[in-house]
C-alpha cells in the first residue's frame, strides 16, 4: 500500500485504485478525478470519496456509475451534497452485460 502511495504521489503512477478504506485517511493533493465504480450503501460515503478532489479550493471531477434502479439512492445522495448529479443516460457501458459477460472473475 504505501509503495503505491509513494508512486502516485510522486507522479510515477499517475492512477491510483482504492477501496473506500482511501476515502478516509490517505492526504493526497492535487487529486482531479475520482471514478466510483458503484454507488455506496450510505450516501455520507459518496461524500468522503469525492473529498479527494477539490481540496483546499482546487478543482475536481468526480463521477459515479449506477443503475437506473438507484435513482433513489442517487436523490438522497443529491440532498446531502446540496448538488445535483449530472446524469448521462442511455450511456453504452452497461453494467450487467460486463458483470454477465466476467462472472468467471
Amino acid at each position: 500500500r504505501q509503495n503505491a502511495l509513494k508512486s502516485f504521489r510522486t507522479g510515477k503512477s499517475r492512477v491510483l485504485v482504492a477501496t473506500d478504506v482511501a476515502s478516509r485517511g490517505l492526504d493526497v493533493d492535487n487529486i482531479s478525478h475520482v471514478i466510483q465504480f458503484d454507488l455506496p450503501d450510505v450516501p455520507e460515503t459518496y461524500l468522503h470519496r469525492i473529498g479527494r478532489t477539490a481540496r483546499a479550493g482546487a478543482g475536481g471531477s468526480a463521477y459515479v456509475f449506477c443503475e437506473e434502479s438507484q435513482k433513489k439512492e442517487l436523490k438522497v445522495i443529491e440532498r446531502l451534497i446540496r448538488m445535483r448529479v449530472k446524469i448521462i443516460q442511455n450511456h453504452p457501458y452497461k453494467i450487467r452485460r460486463v458483470v454477465k459477460h466476467n462472472r468467471k472473475y
